[in-house]
């Protein structure tokens, strides 16, 4: 068997600033292409006390599961709050947006999206941009 490293602590994997884009955030992927999932990305994302995702939209959709925190999720116009423990499932085609209410604690989110879903709005390509944050 090769030295294949087959669980790990999501803390240890490598950090993506994603600052530019939602300010006081982090990034790490846990799973996708090149490291065990092909076809889709499973990303951590932790966002400091007050922290705001952008609004945004696109055509698959995606699912996500708070492990920490409480803050809130918007889904088209409705809105919710969240706290470890609750999932969220978001349509193709349909805004979206979560943020941290929190003034001590981040709020961290497990967020499944196809492949394709896992840009930076600042990099992307024109095509990828016109879905918005992804």
């Amino acid at each position: 068997m090769q030295n294949v490293k087959y669980v790990g602590k999501i803390d240890d994997l490598p950090l993506i600033d994603c600052s530019d884009f939602i300010l006081g955030a982090e990034k790490r992927i846990i799973f996708g292409p090149g490291q065990f999932w092909d076809t889709y990305v499973m990303r951590c994302f932790k966002l400091e006390p007050y922290s705001v995702a952008p609004p945004n939209q696109h055509p698959w959709e995606h699912q996500a599961l708070c492990i920490g925190g409480e803050g809130k999720f918007m889904v088209g116009d409705t809105e919710y709050d969240i706290a470890s423990g609750y999932w969220m499932h978001v349509p193709s085609n349909c805004e979206h947006t979560f943020w941290n209410t929190s003034d001590k604690e981040q709020l961290v989110i497990i967020c499944i999206v196809p492949k394709e879903g896992d840009v930076n709005p600042l990099t992307a390509s024109p095509a990828q941009k016109k879905c918005g944050f992804c």
